[in-house]
């Protein structure tokens, strides 16, 4: 998909990591959501929502930190989906019908994440992390 945005390839590990940011996005925007006064949607603030927010800083600044070559904050990535799919299914349950948007919209974000850094491809690009100073999405793919 992106090589048909940027024309050029790039690998499963720059995939998870900006699909990772996407879903900090996405979670940062739930939490600035909550905060809205609604009628349908009730919600006492406090810690719940400023916690949700900042999840969302670190989902979105941790895939920064692993393509500086921090492999914690690969981990960190990865930990942080794993609780997102989670709740993602847990969130879903018992509310009416019209919230069953929220399951694939966040649990198809956080599945490719996983898929795409724990894939051997993935592994192998951040063991190649070491190899270079800085990773970012403008250094062209280059399969071996």
């Amino acid at each position: 998909m992106f090589k048909f945005l940027t024309g050029k390839e790039i690998g499963h590990l720059q995939t998870g990591l900006i699909l990772s940011q996407i879903g900090g996005l996405l979670i940062v925007f739930t939490g600035l959501l909550l905060l809205l006064p609604s009628s349908s949607i009730t919600v006492n603030g406090g810690a719940p929502i400023l916690v949700l927010i900042a999840a969302g800083l670190i989902k979105i600044l941790a895939p920064i930190m692993v393509g500086r070559g921090s492999k914690i904050a690969f981990w960190v990535v990865i930990f942080l989906s794993l609780l997102k799919l989670i709740e993602c299914f847990v969130a879903t349950i018992g509310n009416n019908p019209q919230f069953i948007w929220y399951l694939p919209v966040t649990g198809l974000i956080e599945v490719g994440v996983l898929i795409h850094m724990l894939s051997p491809k993935g592994r192998a690009e951040l063991n190649d992390l070491d190899n270079k100073a800085v990773y970012d999405i403008f250094t062209p793919y280059e399969p071996k």
